[in-house]
């Protein structure tokens, strides 16, 4: 099985607007398999992470290789000046990509 990029959301995140096109990208760019999940909470309790109190947040990112899950990010990273910065969330899953 190859690798694909795994997105799990919402219809109401916020944050799906700069995700979404990240993952997107890196998925057409390295012809890798783009799944979007919506709200699969099961999904991320087993392998999400999770706050202090175990709860899981929306949207996380995840590389999956054969049975092999890996958490990428779940808030994509902010500048300098507090923006959210696509570049550094482009490179931090492709690195993940080459990793896994």
């Amino acid at each position: 099985m190859s690798k694909k990029i795994l997105l799990v959301t919402a219809d109401w995140d916020n944050v799906k607007k700069y995700v979404e096109p990240v993952c997107k990208g890196v998925a057409a760019e390295l012809g890798v398999e783009l799944e979007v999940r919506n709200e699969d909470y099961g999904f991320l309790v087993e392998h999400g992470e999770k706050d202090d109190f175990g709860g899981v947040e929306i949207p996380q990112v995840f590389v999956i290789d054969g049975e092999k899950v890996k958490h990428v990010f779940t808030r994509i990273p902010l500048t300098v000046e507090g923006k959210p910065d696509i570049k550094s969330a482009t490179e931090m899953l492709k690195k993940a990509l080459a990793d896994a």
